[in-house]
């Protein structure tokens, strides 16, 4: 296979298409595109206004991630797709510590690139394809370079009154099943609890996702 940069640079943009690429409560009454466009100008607004604090104290740009993109990612729905056969056997408190520790991990890993670019980023959203509780957001990251725009899928589903996003995906390339893969390694070699432990500690060395050339 031929290598492929990874998704580093791609990282500042994903995380901000989180923020808009989702449906809030009131999504069901609103258009994507008004959802999206609200959302992003909230989480661009809010690290403009606070940039400076959010420079010298990352645990207060961690909390604000942490409270308004997070909600809007089904981590538990993600932790059971991680786990896969691993659930069985495993106690419904193990699978949460798992939820939070991968959940944290993400923040650590991806938050310090939105941080430094949330400012340089320009997005198309089409509007989502809704087949029941399931639905799928296609997305454009415009290249500042001229090049063609990267796309990316949001897999998201119904939570209650909420849509959730679960996966992302560029170039075919799933996140979730990526980490799935280096993960069920891990558990089979360490355990579940040993895992959980170094996710929560910052210990387990992952690969991140490759994606196209930026």
């Amino acid at each position: 296979m031929k290598h492929l940069k990874t998704w580093t640079t791609l990282h500042a943009r994903l995380w901000l298409i989180l923020v808009g690429a989702v449906f809030a409560s009131s999504a069901l009454a609103a258009s994507p595109d008004e959802i999206v466009t609200q959302a992003t100008q909230d989480v661009r607004a809010d690290i403009r206004q606070n940039i400076e604090q959010y420079q010298t104290d990352k645990s207060a740009f961690y909390a604000m991630v942490d409270a308004k993109i997070v909600p809007h990612v089904d981590t538990l729905y993600v932790a059971k797709v991680i786990l896969g056969t691993h659930l069985k056997g495993a106690s419904e408190a193990q699978v949460r510590a798992f939820e939070t520790a991968f959940k944290d991990m993400l923040i650590r890993t991806y938050a310090d690139q939105l941080l430094a670019h949330y400012d340089t980023i320009e997005i198309n959203i089409k509007p989502a394809r809704i087949d029941g509780k399931r639905a799928t957001v296609d997305v454009a990251i415009v290249r500042q370079d001229g090049k063609p725009p990267i796309p990316v899928i949001f897999s998201m589903r119904q939570v209650k009154d909420d849509w959730k996003v679960w996966d992302i995906k560029a170039e075919n390339i799933s996140l979730v099943l990526n980490y799935r893969t280096q993960m069920d390694g891990q558990i089979k070699k360490d355990g579940l609890e040993k895992v959980t432990e170094r996710l929560r500690s910052g210990q387990l060395n992952l690969e991140q996702p490759q994606g196209v050339e930026p």
